[in-house]
């Protein structure tokens, strides 16, 4: 399978973190589990660090918009990784952060991620809480906080578009010809989420987006201890954040959770069930156009086969 991150040597590394820290680097090493971004742990003094590595066709999905985000939620108890540094290697961003403490949800026992569906719901609440009104715009958005697209329906959409060529995907469409990527799948699901998009109010929140997600909520010791990785992070229905865990971790049963503690809060949430089918739509888009273009097979199928039993139990 090809390795989507950038290459950068551990003396590339050592060279760079030598002008930014006046003592020894210790215990550089390589951290593996991403998929976009080149990452490693290091120490300087007692203080442990992460640099991270990602080429500059992220344009609004990058450190300095995570560093305006970071900023966004410091008046907040969002656990979420200080970044202490942030600048360009070459062709490529990087940024350098405190390490936190904990281990992924992934690595930890379904009763252990159990135990923390209240903290989780918590920090959604958070995060759905912090004020955007000084901002404009749906969907993705840059480092000042500006969304790409003037509508929820318009943000969700584009997804079958091509990119600017200096962004992630670029033009995308060969991967139709060029890879695993079924066309007629493709457009099915794509028509299904045009279906469902009237179901789904345009409401305006914060969402974390990619990073609520087994990968990158961080735990130890029975507390959530980080939320990593935000340069995903959008604006739009708040429904759609439940999506990166629900779609992976349906055990967790975190859409009933959801809806139960929403009600508590004293809020409704019509069309929930054609809101969230809408949205996993959108996220099996997503994922079969990285796992194509990855060449993962296994992973390409795993989304196909459970996009297709959702679409079948919504049916039932």
């Amino acid at each position: 399978m090809p390795d989507l991150r950038p290459i950068v040597a551990p003396e590339q590394v050592l060279g760079l973190l030598n002008q930014h820290f006046p003592a020894p680097i210790l215990d550089l090493t390589p951290v593996e589990g991403g998929q976009v971004a080149r990452t490693f742990s290091f120490q300087v003094a007692d203080q442990e660090y992460i640099i991270r590595f990602n080429l500059d066709r992220m344009l609004n999905s990058n450190f300095p918009k995570e560093a305006y985000l970071v900023r966004k939620l410091a008046g907040t108890s969002l656990p979420v990784a200080p970044i202490v540094c942030m600048g360009r290697l070459g062709d490529l961003h990087f940024a350098i952060s405190r390490k936190m403490a904990g281990k992924p949800l992934q690595e930890h026992t379904p009763q252990e991620v159990q135990a923390l569906l209240p903290q989780i719901l918590d920090l959604l609440e958070m995060a759905h809480s912090v004020d955007i009104s000084e901002t404009q715009g749906y969907g993705v958005f840059d480092d000042q906080g500006r969304g790409q697209d003037s509508s929820w329906h318009t943000s969700l959409l584009k997804i079958a578009d091509e990119e600017d060529e200096r962004d992630y995907f670029g033009k995308w469409h060969r991967l139709f010809d060029e890879t695993l990527l079924e066309r007629d799948l493709f457009e099915h699901l794509y028509q299904r989420m045009r279906e469902l998009l009237v179901f789904c109010p345009e409401e305006r929140s914060l969402l974390l987006a990619g990073a609520f997600s087994t990968h990158n909520i961080l735990a130890q010791d029975g507390k959530i201890t980080a939320v990593l990785d935000l340069i995903d992070a959008s604006y739009g229905d708040v429904v759609y954040d439940l999506v990166a865990l629900d779609f992976w971790r349906p055990s967790l049963d975190l859409r009933e959770a959801f809806l139960t503690d929403q009600r508590h809060r004293g809020r409704d949430l019509p069309f929930y069930a054609e809101r969230l089918l809408c949205y996993e739509c959108h996220h099996a888009l997503g994922g079969l156009r990285f796992y194509a273009k990855s060449g993962n097979e296994k992973g390409y199928q795993m989304v196909h086969d459970i996009i297709q039993r959702k679409l079948a139990a919504f049916s039932a």
